[in-house]
């Protein structure tokens, strides 16, 4: 019983000297994640296709993105019709209230004023997506 009682007390005593801090912070960090990734919101504004930029049926993507939530977001990836595409100066970071451009190469016929379906991906995982004319 004495055993016991001297166990309970010394985990409270290591407790209020902060020696547990690491698993609630790791538990903070944990919520503030889930908080950033509801509140970001973000759109794609306009898409811009480049014919034959790199070359023969090469196309430049530029998507330009408006955040419109109080943290800096980052872009981390682009797909067009599915397609991964290699986004430049990956991450993009853009920050709050402003404007931001994510661009990169698709190699492969898109057509003339075909709607295509641009999908942007943050780093906390949220999507936007749309169709614009190519």
């Amino acid at each position: 019983m004495i055993l016991m009682v001297t166990t309970i007390g010394f985990g409270v005593y290591l407790y209020s000297l902060g020696y547990f801090t690491s698993i609630t912070s790791a538990r903070e960090t944990a919520g503030n994640i889930n908080i950033k990734t509801i509140r970001e919101h973000f759109l794609i504004v306009d898409v811009n296709f480049t014919a034959n930029y790199y070359g023969p049926n090469q196309w430049l993507v530029n998507a330009t993105v408006y955040n419109y939530c109080n943290y800096n977001i980052e872009i981390v990836s682009m797909y067009l019709n599915g397609t991964k595409i290699d986004v430049e100066y990956n991450p993009v970071s853009i920050k709050p209230y402003s404007y931001g451009f994510v661009e990169g190469p698709y190699f492969g016929d898109l057509g003339d004023n075909v709607p295509q379906l641009i999908r942007v991906v943050s780093s906390l995982g949220n999507v936007y997506e749309n169709y614009y004319p190519s």
